[in-house]
């Protein structure tokens, strides 16, 4: 392993588990079992070590990417969705802090991606409505606020699970999927299930009859 790669390894590492701000430069070193001046060799400021921590991502991404397929498929969806849980759980530490998203090299890669995610997903919509698999548009935008909202729900996943304190008993690319199948034809669902299958499509959570017959003890 190279030893800028092994810098970039070791210091992920320290700032997932400490956040970002939580080490100098000297005391980075000391996590990379190195000298300062041989640390600084590599990277003169603290922030040029996101600037390489912004290239993995990509890499990681662009890794994602070349497993899509070549139409727009609902598969290229769920891929994205796990792209974002991929770069959540291996890079905590970015989509915890606010000053590190607005760093410059990082807010590019996630802005590019997420604007690309945020097309993915109309171009996935239009593709459906032509073969006859979604249904057509209710009123104007409303596949607009479906495309958006399903990269809301999966890249704001991560603060969810710590505000609403869910765990693993919810999972993101559910929650995305059970706000787009009512809006698949019959057709369109038959495909969905045949692929994903039948649980996919009727477990997404507690039934709301439950809440109804419960209500009056909360």
């Amino acid at each position: 392993m190279r030893t800028r790669d092994r810098i970039i390894s070791s210091v992920i590492e320290a700032f997932n588990i400490k956040g970002y701000h939580a080490f100098s430069l000297t005391e980075l070193a000391h996590v990379c079992q190195m000298s300062r001046g041989n640390l600084a060799y590599h990277y003169k400021y603290k922030e040029d070590i996101l600037d390489d921590i912004a290239i993995k991502m990509d890499k990681d991404i662009n890794r994602f990417l070349r497993k899509r397929k070549d139409f727009p498929a609902f598969y290229n969806l769920s891929l994205d969705i796990r792209t974002c849980k991929y770069l959540q759980k291996n890079y905590p530490f970015v989509f915890h802090d606010m000053s590190v998203l607005e760093h410059k090299s990082i807010k590019e890669v996630m802005t590019r991606w997420s604007k690309a995610v945020i097309k993915r997903n109309l171009n996935a919509f239009s593709y459906g409505i032509e073969v006859g698999n979604v249904k057509p548009e209710q009123y104007e935008g409303l596949y607009y606020q479906l495309a958006v909202n399903a990269w809301l729900i999966t890249y704001y996943w991560v603060a969810q699970q710590s505000v609403r304190e869910i765990g693993k008993q919810e999972e993101a690319e559910r929650m995305v999927w059970s706000t787009i199948i009512p809006h698949f034809t019959e057709k369109g669902l038959k495909e969905f299930t045949h692929y994903y299958g039948k649980d996919f499509t009727t477990k997404f959570g507690i039934p709301i009859q439950q809440f109804i017959d419960l209500k009056h003890l909360l």
